[in-house]
């Protein structure tokens, strides 16, 4: 009972613990020196059996988890939401402008919503949300719904409902949303009270939880494509783990200098155990910021293992580039510049600068359904020319300088007038004088060029 009050005590209150900590003596247990290893190793065991997922949502979580290439790509394409305007100017009246100003910065995070539906299109190539709102209201919230939960059925599904989908009869038609099928706390939302942004879905078959086939209703994730490639991946990481960890990496030796004055055998073998009990007990018991002082009979020795071990640095470097060319993300922008040259680089970024504005295309349409669903909430007649417009920065936008060159250009060939190049930098109008184009028809004349070392005032000698 004494001993439950103090374990009590020494959970609770951090003085009395620091007070036990020098009371209680410490057990002394040797300490792993590669703990974190069998810990990865279960992990990514666990990526390469499909069997203990329940469906390949789940098994993206874990590579995005696990792999940091994947995790920085979709990171950096997911901050691309952030830069964005939102442009009131299309609003035919104030009613409609007020009441998507009042969603955007009142109701909702916008910038949360924006950035996690990309990260959520690259992941899974679905963003599920349910919207909350009340008639007269419009909408109050939007709550993002884990994808690797929802179920979607027609017309023929239901929480107590049990059908078999096939090639011949799949799912075609989103009729119900169904968060933790087949669970205590299952939930059916009706698809007029979703919004779900996907990707590539016209075409897409899947197999949902409950191995029912739809199409065309779920969109198709990036990552499906990288499966095999982070498996194998893994497969030689953990490989290579396992042989570091199995392997000797130092040994020690002892010289004869340690039993040179010893002339019977049994008593020389029992010198050599009892030195090398002692060497192990030292470093034993040793922290990290000692160094061990050995005898002059004793020697440390590393093992290379460079030549040991079979290096995998360039079938690692060719999934990488595989993960860089699925996700369409340049390999500069993870600082990996091994091998890139100017060119390579540019055409990378026109790649990926048209498969981002996709994504931002993606996402404008369906805020317009947002402002569409909170307008009708609200009971506010409209059309959808009528609404505001979500505009994303262009990602291969000019700098000032480069403005001010094209501009320059255009006024001194006469493409452009004084007013116009002034108007694309932002600076007032020159007035009438500046709707006129520079006239480059007649040019100015030019001077003759003189001959090549010839001293001024002299005469050419064609001249004679």
């Amino acid at each position: 009972m004494a001993e439950r009050k103090w374990y009590q005590l020494w959970k609770t209150t951090e003085p009395v613990k620091a007070e036990l900590n020098k009371r209680i003596p410490m057990k002394k247990e040797g300490f792993k020196a590669v703990a974190g290893v069998p810990d990865m190793m279960r992990d990514t065991e666990r990526l390469q059996n499909d069997s203990k997922f329940d469906n390949e949502f789940e098994m993206y979580d874990l590579m995005l988890k696990l792999d940091p290439e994947l995790n920085g790509a979709v990171r950096a394409v997911s901050l691309t939401a952030n830069n964005y305007e939102l442009d009131y100017d299309t609003g035919k009246n104030s009613s409609i402008r007020d009441s998507i100003r009042q969603l955007v910065e009142e109701y909702l995070d916008f910038d949360d919503i924006l950035i996690n539906s990309m990260r959520n299109l690259m992941v899974y190539g679905n963003d599920i949300n349910k919207i909350i709102g009340k008639q007269g209201v419009g909408i109050t919230g939007l709550q993002s719904l884990p994808i690797k939960q929802i179920t979607i059925v027609d017309e023929r599904g239901g929480i107590d409902s049990i059908f078999d989908a096939s090639e011949d009869s799949p799912i075609i038609n989103a009729d119900k949303y169904i968060l933790r099928e087949m669970k205590l706390n299952a939930r059916e939302i009706p698809s007029s009270e979703i919004l779900h942004i996907k990707i590539d879905f016209r075409s897409n078959w899947f197999v949902d939880n409950r191995l029912r086939k739809t199409y065309g209703i779920w969109g198709a994730s990036r990552f499906s494509s990288l499966k095999q490639a982070i498996r194998m991946k893994y497969n030689s990481l953990n490989n290579r783990l396992s042989l570091e960890d199995s392997m000797t990496k130092q040994y020690i030796t002892i010289s004869k200098d340690a039993i040179e004055h010893i002339q019977d055998p049994a008593e020389q073998s029992e010198r050599l155990a009892h030195i090398m009990d002692e060497v192990i007990s030292l470093f034993e018991g040793l922290r990290g910021d000692q160094i061990p002082v050995l005898p002059h009979y004793v020697s440390l020795h590393h093992v290379d293992l460079e030549n040991s071990l079979p290096n995998s640095s360039a079938f690692l470097d060719a999934i990488n580039a595989d993960i860089s060319a699925v996700l369409q993300v340049p390999r500069v922008a993870a600082g990996q510049e091994s091998g890139s040259t100017f060119a390579a680089t540019f055409n990378a970024n026109l790649w990926a600068v048209q498969a981002i504005s996709r994504m931002h295309r993606i996402l404008s349409e369906s805020c317009r359904d947002l402002f569409s669903l909170h307008l009708d909430l609200i009971g506010i007649s409209y059309k959808p020319s009528d609404l505001p417009v979500v505009r994303f920065d262009s990602m291969d936008s000019e700098t000032p300088l480069n403005v001010m060159q094209r501009v320059s250009m255009g006024y001194t060939n006469g493409l452009l007038t004084l007013n116009q190049c002034l108007d694309q930098l932002n600076l007032p109008s020159a007035g009438i004088e500046g709707d006129e184009r520079q006239d480059i028809s007649t040019p100015e004349p030019v001077g003759e060029v003189p001959a090549e070392n010839s001293q001024p005032g002299a005469k050419d000698s064609t001249d004679l």
